[in-house]
């Protein structure tokens, strides 16, 4: 065969002449099969070769009156749901004679810009659902013109069309071997992305592979990725280098893909289904889900369908891999945006699917790496070899590719290689050791808590460790202190392999902010250097506390109150505490950002300069209890004889709410209700808190209500919208806001820390604010949550006093702000639809409850006095939701029974005192939240708006516990083939305590970590008060229609928890 790379005409290796080709001589055979809808019920859509060639043909026609033959031979970008439009419109765009390029869209708007410029691009082609990401695009590239594309549908019928009427789409592309026609670009892990300019020749090595010599009797690994007519199941996203590897070698060797629908996230449970609906041939995967779908029940199964499971792009855990491998055959790829796949042989043994064997036509050699046993995989030109060298398609000019990536030999089989690392990840500490940080990573990231971790120390004398926590899974009342001490085990693990001098000592890990997330590339893997910079303070002053508990000295028991303050005002620079120097001595250091683990180290500090001088410790609930300068101080210097307790007795406790309320009630003005203006015909709505599971689903509600005009999203993280849309993403929501603006607010601060102008335009326009921003946090004392969330309630009311509509407020408060109600009520008798003043119901000592209770009488008493149209409502358990979505935290109170009896083989019969099942799912809770806030808004006159509306957000059908024992004991029966035993709630507890509370019986046990709280649940005359819910069942026809929790129900969260 003629080299491609030298050859002037490709003839049908150039991409819409095979798709011209096939569609003439095979116009029946399957191009894709690809989900008809979100709901897999439905089936799937076979789209044929001639489907394609006709929508290629339409797209092409279009393009070229959207954007004119003026423009012909630029770069015009596309981004869009992953779906069969994208290589329909690089086809498209390619025959129309301009060339493609494929941004993703999880570059930063600096990287999209250098991307555009770089390649000229002026014109962006988008499908829906891409609005966010066009935007974005649209602000870093001033003067880009944007087009949104036709549905898929379209397509094709403009172009069977242009066939009927004879008057086929006549193409004016290039077949030059040479002629760049895609635009490709790195990920930007050393920097801002590069633009890989692919031309016809390079593409057209995903055909010729097929024909690269290979020893007889063997196979060549590239050539079993795309064989004709059987079907490749591939979940890559088509922008990234693999999956439009996969999409162009399906073409050009007239294969047949199978893609998951784009309307859901990616997971495990959705991959084992399309699978065993289709029966594809193979399938190509990224490792992590396919760790994921080993694990969950069925996954080997449906992977045992399938003959080769084909994987790349970071390493595979062994485990997995070998369990997996014992149903199929598995196997490692490599390659790159630059050279595409580098052919390599299938091993002769399936049990080194670890390996690389390289075939000897890909020009590659090993290199010893200076000072390592570790080798660089290089490819070096060959003129007999560059059909099957891609990479010296994409650069004539150079006579070598330098990979950086690292291979270790096989130590018995000689020409076998297993992937190491990239040499960009390694680390050379200040000592000149050098330390690749890869594996250790790999073993840490395999705790259950953690989405992912990072070793750091470039330039220091000894590596550290940064923790990403999965807030996914973590559960919600798990304090972060906790997370080292969970994580730490794997940590040993990983240093007992580890050379001495890349081991990680417990004073050098820290643990990344929510909010705050790690750089990573399309395929999920680190980009370490946009991380390293993105972290460069919190690696600071990781490196900054060496010696710094020292370096404070003794806090004697002679000291002043003055000379306490002053120390601890130094502790809090030196420990890195955002806490201003000029912080007044009664501010409450939780209002500047203290989280809890710098909570921690404070109290390790203090405690180390207190025993230091003979004193005693300072544990972290005594700087809870005591959360400013000045009280610390003061209990310091009285040497902790203060009780220490979240807020004292009954008595001081109650008082201080009085006082509370009474501080942030006391200016408040009467406003005539006759001053409310008429309401708009469409809502416009704030939403607080919509990164919270909660406030999620209340901004999906909203988006997809006709009534709603506008959103406005008020977040403390600045990064709110990227992690709304990749919830939404996630569970394959449209993502579609172009009708919402994500604000970064701070509710310490007047106007919420907006911009004057862009607080007036809210108040032009809101007519309901729902705040559900708080802070669940069962340590703090009342007075942490002051600052920002009773203070913020206030500037909420002065919000809605200075509003257009007097807004109503809709205050997301919860059952804990009434928990205390069996005190001085029986049993049988609900809370009422109403709001109490009694400063006796919250939990008791928990600072929670009260700022919940606090917010709900400062709001009744805005209404009351200054005509505020306020509704409280009230939640209780919120379950799951109701359909596929968000995960259930799997380590919440209820869930870890569900997972703590599947590995115990015992079910409890009864739950205690909760054994009556009210739980509302969460997408039924946000949509009752909606529907009360706008059957309030109706309500609302110049006659009643100086009213007061008490909803309570629990189910009224209600089911026990022991009604659904049946489902959970089938469903753990079914997923582990083991008998399973109904037992007394009391046996079921003696039994799990029984368990021995390491952290590897945690993950299978996670209930050991409740042990308390299950005793509670034991003690049958505590427990939660029942809500009434007659009133709220008129605002909210969910509510009115809700069923209670089913078995359905029940198999779907539990299927979820098996994961």
């Amino acid at each position: 065969m003629v080299s491609p790379s030298t050859q002037s005409d490709l003839g049908d290796l150039v991409l819409p002449r095979a798709v011209e080709k096939h569609a003439r001589e095979h116009p029946h055979d399957t191009f894709m099969l690809t989900p008809r809808s979100a709901d897999l019920s439905r089936g799937y859509r076979s789209i044929t070769y001639c489907d394609l060639a006709h929508a290629v043909d339409g797209l092409a026609r279009w393009a070229q009156w959207a954007i004119g033959v003026d423009h012909m031979e630029e770069t015009i970008a596309y981004i869009g749901l992953n779906d069969q439009r994208y290589f329909t419109t690089v086809t498209g765009l390619m025959k129309a004679g301009y060339k493609t390029m494929l941004p993703s869209p999880r570059n930063s708007k600096e990287g999209q810009a250098s991307l555009f410029q770089a390649t000229g691009c002026k014109f962006l082609l988008h499908s829906e659902g891409m609005e966010t990401f066009v935007e974005a695009i649209k602000e870093a590239v001033p003067g880009l013109t944007t087009v949104k594309v036709e549905s898929w549908d379209q397509m094709l019928k403009h172009g069977e069309e242009q066939d009927r009427d004879d008057h086929p789409f006549k193409g004016r592309y290039s077949s030059a071997a040479g002629a760049k026609v895609l635009i490709l670009h790195t990920s930007g892990s050393t920097g801002l992305p590069k633009p890989i300019f692919l031309t016809n020749a390079a593409l057209a090595v995903n055909r010729t592979h097929r024909f690269i010599p290979v020893p007889e009797g063997r196979q060549c690994v590239e050539a079993l990725l795309f064989p004709e007519g059987k079907p490749l199941f591939t979940m890559a996203p088509l922008y990234h280098a693999l999956g439009a590897i996969v999409a162009v070698g399906t073409i050009f060797n007239r294969g047949t893909m199978v893609q998951l629908p784009a309307e859901r996230p990616i997971n495990a449970q959705l991959i084992i289904d399309v699978i065993n609906d289709t029966k594809p041939w193979s399938g190509i995967f990224a490792p992590a889900i396919l760790e994921q779908i080993e694990a969950t029940s069925g996954g080997l199964d449906a992977l045992g369908i399938l003959e080769n499971v084909f994987f790349g792009g970071a390493p595979l855990a062994h485990g997995s891999g070998d369990k997996i491998n014992t149903v199929t055959r598995v196997q490692t790829i490599i390659g790159s945006t630059e050279a595409g796949l580098i052919p390599n042989l299938l091993p002769e043994d399936k049990n080194d699917w670890r390996c690389f064997e390289f075939v000897e036509g890909a020009g590659v050699q090993m290199q010893p790496e200076e000072d390592s046993d570790l080798f660089e995989m290089v490819v070096k030109k060959n003129a007999e070899y560059l059909q099957w060298q891609g990479v010296f398609a994409t650069f004539p000019d150079i006579d070598e590719w330098r990979t950086k990536d690292l291979m270790a030999p096989h130590p018995t089989k000689a020409g076998l290689w297993t992937y190491i690392g990239r040499k960009d990840d390694w680390i050379v500490l200040s000592n000149g050791e050098k330390f690749n940080p890869v594996g250790f990573e790999k073993q840490v990231d395999s705790h259950p808590f953690l989405k992912g971790s990072m070793v750091v120390g470039q330039g220091r004398f000894q590596t550290g460790l940064i923790l990403e926590p999965d807030w996914d899974v973590l559960p919600s009342d798990k304090d972060p202190l906790e997370l080292l001490d969970d994580v730490w085990p794997m940590i040993e693990k990983a240093n007992a392999v580890a050379p001495a001098h890349g081991r990680v000592w417990r004073s050098k890990v820290a643990i990344a902010k929510r909010g705050k997330p790690f750089q990573r590339a399309a395929k999920g893997s680190l980009v370490r250097r946009q991380t390293v910079e993105l972290f460069k303070n919190e690696i600071e002053a990781l490196y900054s506390n060496e010696g710094s508990d020292d370096q404070l000295g003794k806090l004697g028991p002679g000291a002043d109150l003055s000379d306490v303050k002053k120390f601890l005002r130094k502790v809090f620079k030196i420990k890195g505490l955002a806490i201003p120097e000029d912080a007044a001595d009664d501010a409450d250091l939780f209002a500047y950002g203290t989280d809890s683990l710098q909570v921690l180290a404070l109290s390790s500090t203090l405690s180390h300069a207190c025993k230091s001088a003979g004193r005693g410790t300072v544990s972290a609930r005594d700087i809870y209890a005591h959360p400013t300068i000045e009280g610390l101080a003061k209990w310091l210097q009285s040497s902790g004889e203060q009780d220490g307790q979240n807020g004292g007795g009954a008595e001081n406790r109650e008082e201080i709410m009085a006082k509370m309320v009474e501080k942030y009630i006391h200016d408040l003005p009467s406003v005539p209700a006759a001053q409310v203006n008429a309401r708009p015909e469409k809502h416009t709505v704030v939403v607080t808190g919509s990164t919270g599971s909660l406030g999620n689903y209340i901004l999906q509600e909203l988006v997809a209500d006709p009534t709603v005009a506008g959103v406005y999203c008020l977040n403390r993280s600045a990064d709110a919208e990227a992690r709304n849309r990749k919830s939404f993403d996630e569970r394959r929501v449209a993502t579609d806001f172009s009708k919402v603006k994500f604000l970064h607010t701070d509710f310490s601060k007047d106007l919420f820390g907006l911009q004057k102008d862009v607080y007036d335009t809210m108040l032009q326009q809101v007519d309901i604010f729902i705040h559900n921003a708080w802070t669940v946090d069962f340590n703090k004392a009342l007075e942490s949550y002051e600052a920002v969330h009773v203070a913020g309630t206030r500037r909420c009311v002065d919000f809605s006093l200075a509003s257009k509509y007097r807004a109503q407020i809709v205050f997301i408060s919860s059952i804990a702000s009434v928990g205390n109600w069996l005190s001085k009520h029986s049993t049988s008798e609900f809370v009422p639809e109403v709001l109490m003043e009694d400063h006796s119901l919250p939990i008791p000592g928990q600072g929670y409850a009260g700022s919940k209770h606090v917010a709900s009488i400062i709001l009744a008493k805005a209404s009351e006095k200054a005509g505020v149209p306020s509704t409280i409502v009230r939640t209780g358990q919120i379950a799951g939701p109701s359909e596929e979505g968000m995960v259930w935290n799997k380590h919440e109170w209820l869930p870890s029974i569900a997972i703590s009896s599947r590995a115990m083989g015992i079910v409890p019969e009864r739950l205690g005192n909760q054994d009556l099942v009210d739980w509302v799912p969460l997408d039924l809770a946000a949509r009752t939240a909606v529907e009360v806030s706008q059957s309030r808004a109706e309500q609302i006159t110049r006659a009643n708006a100086d009213s007061v509306t008490v909803a309570h957000l629990v189910n009224p059908r209600t089911v026990s516990w022991s009604q659904l024992v049946p489902a959970v004991r089938e469903a753990i029966q079914k997923s582990t083939g083991q008998d399973v035993q109904v037992v007394p709630f009391e046996t079921w507890l003696n039994k799990l305590k029984a368990i021995e509370p390491t952290t590897k019986n945690a993950e299978k046990f996670p209930g050991i970590k409740l042990i308390d709280f299950y005793e509670g649940l034991a003690r049958e005359a505590a427990g939660l008060p029942r809500l009434a819910t007659a009133q709220t069942a008129k605002l909210s026809r969910t509510l009115a229609s809700m069923r209670a929790v089913d078995e359905r129900m029940m198999r779907t969260w539990m299927g979820q928890w098996w994961d």
